[in-house]
């Protein structure tokens, strides 16, 4: 299944009312972001909220460090690096009919969700660490280590400005922390996805 094909499957599995709220997720650069955005212009804008993660990310990671590799910061791949109290509350609030005002970010600013739309798309890390019961349906990405680079390069640069010789200082210090905190949660996904050297395999079956 390619990724067109998937992205047809999800919604006609959303347009049928079987997904009303959707998870997507997987670590940084695995190309999560770009395929909740293809699939939100795929489905009518007038009935589905996208929710994005990274504004609960917190900014106060320089607190704590890793048990395990004290001589590394806290990157976005430990649970303890996001707000997902607040999340929580806020998906739930949008599953109640609430609206809620996103958190700006330097690349975009804050807007207002409406919760009288039936659909909710929330895509992110923080989606990994969440209980799964909150959604109807979750989808993981992956990806190999030369990708996610190139990826992250690509995105850093370009859409949050940041220097070219950080994100390579930083790349592997988020690859082993990938491996060692995060990768678990994949298992946890109802439907994982690899894009490893720009492919696209669905790795399980759509019910």
């Amino acid at each position: 299944m390619n990724k067109r094909e998937f992205i047809n499957s999800l919604v006609l599995e959303i347009e049928s009312g079987k997904i009303k709220t959707l998870g997507i997720y997987g670590h940084g650069a695995s190309g999560k972001s770009t395929f909740a955005q293809d699939l939100y212009q795929a489905l009518d804008s007038a009935k589905v909220n996208l929710l994005e993660t990274d504004p609960y990310i917190t900014s106060n990671r320089h607190l704590v460090v890793p048990k395990e590799t004290p001589n590394q910061k806290v990157t976005a791949c430990l649970p303890v690096a996001h707000e997902l109290v607040s999340l929580e509350r806020d998906i739930l609030a949008l599953k109640a009919g609430m609206d809620i005002l996103t958190i700006a970010e330097p690349w975009k600013p804050s807007e207002v969700l409406s919760g009288a739309k039936p659909i909710l798309i929330v895509e992110g890390m923080s989606v990994g660490f969440l209980p799964k019961e909150i959604f109807d349906k979750t989808v993981c990405f992956y990806t190999d280590e030369e990708s996610e680079l190139k990826r992250r390069l690509a995105r850093d640069t370009t859409v949050r400005n940041r220097d070219t010789s950080f994100v390579l200082a930083s790349h592997q210090m988020r690859r082993e922390q990938y491996l060692r905190y995060y990768r678990e949660t994949e298992s946890e996904a109802d439907i994982l996805v690899d894009q490893s050297e720009d492919k696209f395999k669905v790795k399980t079956n759509i019910i």
